[in-house]
């Protein structure tokens, strides 16, 4: 039995990462959600789902860590819990309100339709598909959706839920490798057989992306090895994720894994991007407020009446203000001062 995380360096760049990745998602969707033209290059440049299976991984990484030094399965939760739901409910609730100023329907129909309360009490149990818009609100948008960035939050919550039983699997079966490689590949099995049948949204569900989820954990119980060899595991993962990308048969089977390598030897390599986050984490509000502001632009053909790339910046300063607002309002109250050092012991690899 070993201290998995008791040699490893808390310095690190994940701040610069995660932030990377929601400005990755948010170029994405101004791209597609304008329906500008002008726009549309974004798109060359930028991926949401690349930005979404970054978080995965970093999320697998990082809530691994986390449980691994959390004193007990309670306080894991809490902890879970104060990160992810302030914030979550703060947009849900502004969204319902302060989008009732701009529906085409009057106060009366909007907060009598019963669209709005649907939209309401499914969303705040995250089960946004089953009530996505709101009356009156971006019916001659691309979509309807208010949010349609929050579908990620189940998937992420689903994710929390059940690592402390992959985890206690571990610890019974002593077979770390054994049990996350199973996962992995079960995952990619559920993927492909969605994929093959053409149902793209049920792929996304949690199956789907925990592949990239259990990439996280492996590479945190297994850090010292990743980083003791790095050098050839990151052009390792170069060259699978080139094969990847030139269509190189099976080579898709070993996108997560090395995509998942790729981004934790530089989250700990990349010394100058170590302070990033020193004035705060903004990443989770960029995320959570840039779809609706994009969607609002959209309604009132801001892209079409004006310079697009001036309301392109615009809809970016506009996300970042709300990022930092729910940063210090709302997320920072809510988290912990001090993190607990007291380890878990789990089985070493």
């Amino acid at each position: 039995m070993t201290l998995v995380s008791s040699t490893m360096n808390n310095k690190n760049c994940f701040d610069f990462l995660r932030f990377f990745f929601a400005a990755n998602i948010l170029l994405a969707h101004i791209s597609e959600l304008s329906q500008n033209k002008s726009l549309y290059f974004l798109s060359n440049f930028s991926n949401a789902i690349i930005g979404i299976k970054g978080f995965f991984i970093i999320s697998g990484f990082l809530v691994a860590k986390s449980y691994a030094n959390t004193s007990s399965l309670k306080t894991y939760f809490i902890k879970r819990a104060k990160r992810i739901l302030p914030a979550y409910v703060v947009v849900i609730l502004l969204s319902v309100f302060v989008f009732a100023y701009f529906s085409t329907y009057s106060f009366s129909e909007y907060f009598s339709a019963s669209a709005t309360y649907k939209y309401l009490g499914w969303n705040l149990i995250f089960m946004n598909f089953m009530q996505p818009c709101l009356p009156g609100l971006f019916e001659n948008n691309l979509i309807c959706a208010v949010n349609g960035a929050l579908w990620t939050l189940k998937i992420e919550e689903g994710f929390y839920l059940i690592l402390p039983l992959i985890f206690y699997v571990i610890r019974k079966t002593k077979k770390i490798s054994l049990v996350l490689i199973s996962l992995y590949v079960l995952s990619l099995l559920y993927w492909f057989v969605m994929d093959y049948f053409n149902k793209p949204v049920l792929a996304k569900q949690l199956p789907g992306y925990l592949s990239y989820f259990v990439t996280g954990i492996f590479l945190f119980l297994n850090f010292e090895f990743i980083m003791l060899h790095k050098i050839k595991l990151f052009f390792l993962s170069i060259l699978f994720l080139g094969a990847y990308y030139l269509s190189v048969p099976y080579a898709n089977l070993f996108y997560p894994a090395a995509f998942g390598t790729i981004v934790i030897i530089f989250a700990y390599n990349f010394r100058w991007f170590n302070n990033f986050g020193k004035y705060g984490d903004f990443t989770y509000g960029l995320y959570i407020y840039h779809f609706p502001v994009i969607q609002l632009f959209r309604q009132y053909n801001l892209f079409e009446k004006y310079n697009p790339f001036i309301m392109g910046a615009a809809v970016i300063l506009v996300s970042l203000l709300f990022a930092v607002l729910s940063w210090f309002i709302v997320e920072k109250r809510f988290l912990d001062r001090f993190k607990e050092n007291k380890a878990i012991q789990i089985p070493a690899v």
